[in-house]
């Protein structure tokens, strides 16, 4: 323990001042670096990650200065290190290109793969995930592949999406780093431990010039390889620990930046935003909409990434019935979170998904009256009987009126108006109407006018299934009787249909 506690203490020191020489050098030649395709505005330098990769790359040097029982055992994985390394050098560079010059998305998305593929081949793999429920093992086979490479994408883009306030990504990426150091110390792990605790003195000693104000920001070179490194060094983790460990620890420890992966994912799919556009709908943004500021929008974030990397804990060394208690409580408090956020597409999910399981069984009774209107339509004997098999529909589907004006070798004009709503007193000035122009083979041969009250509710019916019958079979064959004074009814339809006495002019 000795050894970890004097690696962690190099990594904040080398940190430290090299952050600090780097943001004084940074301001003095004008550095601000890029957000997006824009220069930051606040000439705040986004070179945050150079000073903490090149800590965690020297301390992990000091480790090998002097030989002990964990550089032995390091050294015997000293492949899958250097495979580390290579991958996370490749996205720190490409993180830097990002931060001075700025990076399109799908260049992004392209070495994240390749380093994936990377770490694939270097034995980094995702093979085994577990039943949180009974514990058994499930072998992916050939679906490690894109699962694995899912993984590290997937948690490497998450710390760059949480990187949007001071002082968050790396707080974050410090619990999440001190999780997987314990972890990986008590399963005996010591390649997993080593990494976990360079990376996170790093983290430490980048924090005190991120604090808000910031004098630095971690930046993409920053974000994406401490993402990238945290990813791998959890499947590293996992491959010599317990099944459990191979799923549910890992998405505990990363429980914040995949909830705001998830979250941020779901909104830009449902508002139909294209998923790699930036935007400030984050969750630390919605905190700060919300009333919080920046201090205190930090604080609940970092606390909530505690309470993650202590569940994981949690389930790693209280395995059976307790574990999935404990997912539940968690997956519970993020959905919590979330509801908090008042995400505007979350609001009308929900207010969707309500209506829709109240509403559906008389949904379905009007589609199949509207689908049942269409066959009578057609079996109609004079214009009259087809008005009223239409206003019968409108009825039932609760319009307050309607009429129409059609014109062909003679005009027919229809008025009907619910005696229900008349009695309570609707006026024009109380309803909404819309005009439905009727055309006929690209002519236009008249016009109907629905009514409805505005104190009533939602239109339980398919809006477009029932312009389609109005425009269709309702205007084709009023064509038919604004040309002939009548037509004969079909004697194989069989069909006679209720009449009604409707106002005709």
């Amino acid at each position: 323990m000795r050894t970890y506690l004097v690696l962690l203490l190099f990594s904040a020191g080398f940190s430290y001042f090299l952050t600090l020489s780097l943001a004084r050098l940074a301001a003095e030649r004008g550095w601000a670096g890029r957000h997006g395709d824009e220069p930051d505005a606040d000439g705040t330098p986004r070179l945050g990650g150079v000073a903490v990769f090149i800590a965690f790359l020297l301390t992990l040097g000091i480790l090998f200065l002097r030989h002990n029982q964990v550089t032995s055992r390091v050294t015997q994985e000293s492949l899958r290190g250097l495979a580390l390394l290579g991958a996370a050098t490749g996205v720190f560079l490409l993180g830097l290109y990002d931060d001075l010059r700025g990076a399109r998305p799908w260049e992004k998305l392209l070495v994240q793969l390749l380093a994936g593929g990377w770490l694939y081949m270097a034995d980094f793999r995702v093979e085994i995930l577990s039943n949180p429920f009974t514990h058994t093992p499930i072998v992916l086979g050939w679906l490690s592949v894109p699962v694995t490479l899912l993984w590290l994408v997937a948690i490497s883009n998450a710390f760059n999406l949480i990187d949007g306030l001071d002082g968050l990504a790396a707080g974050v990426g410090l619990f999440a780093c001190l999780a997987l150091f314990l972890l990986a110390a008590l399963v005996g792990n010591s390649f997993t431990a080593v990494s976990a605790i360079c990376l996170a003195g790093a983290l430490l000693g980048f924090l005190p010039h991120n604090f808000h104000p910031a004098r630095i920001y971690l930046g993409d070179s920053g974000s994406l390889t401490l993402g990238l490194c945290l990813a791998a060094l959890s499947v590293a983790s996992s491959q010599k620990g317990p099944v459990l460990i191979t799923m549910a620890v890992p998405l505990l420890i990363f429980g914040l930046p995949l909830l705001e992966v998830s979250v941020t994912t779901l909104r830009r799919l449902l508002s139909g935003h294209p998923l790699f556009r930036r935007d400030e709908e984050h969750l630390h943004h919605r905190l700060l909409k919300i009333g919080g500021t920046q201090r205190s929008a930090v604080l609940v974030l970092y606390g909530l990434a505690a309470l993650f990397a202590l569940s994981s804990l949690l389930v790693f060394n209280y395995t059976g019935a307790f574990s999935p208690v404990i997912a539940l409580l968690c997956g519970t408090l993020a959905w919590l979170v979330v509801s908090r956020m008042q995400y505007p597409e979350f609001a009308e999910l929900d207010s969707h998904i309500r209506q829709a399981l109240r509403n559906q069984p008389q949904v379905l009774r009007n589609q199949i009256s509207i689908r049942k209107a269409g066959a009578l339509i057609g079996a109609t004997a004079t214009a009259d009987e087809l008005w009223c098999s239409v206003t019968d529909l409108l009825e039932q589907l609760d319009f307050g009126g309607a009429r129409c004006e059609f014109h062909g070798s003679r005009s027919l004009h229809f008025n009907w108006g619910n005696a229900a709503q008349q009695e309570g007193g609707n006026t024009l000035s109380s309803q909404w109407m819309m005009e439905i122009p009727l055309v006929h083979r690209g002519i236009g041969r008249g016009t109907l006018v629905l009514y409805r009250s505005l104190e009533r509710s939602t239109m339980l019916f398919r809006l477009s299934a029932l312009m389609d019958l109005l425009r269709g079979s309702f205007c084709n064959r009023m064509t038919d009787f604004a040309d002939h004074e009548t037509l004969p009814l079909d004697d194989e339809a069989g069909v006679v249909p209720s009449v009604r006495k409707a106002a005709a002019g």
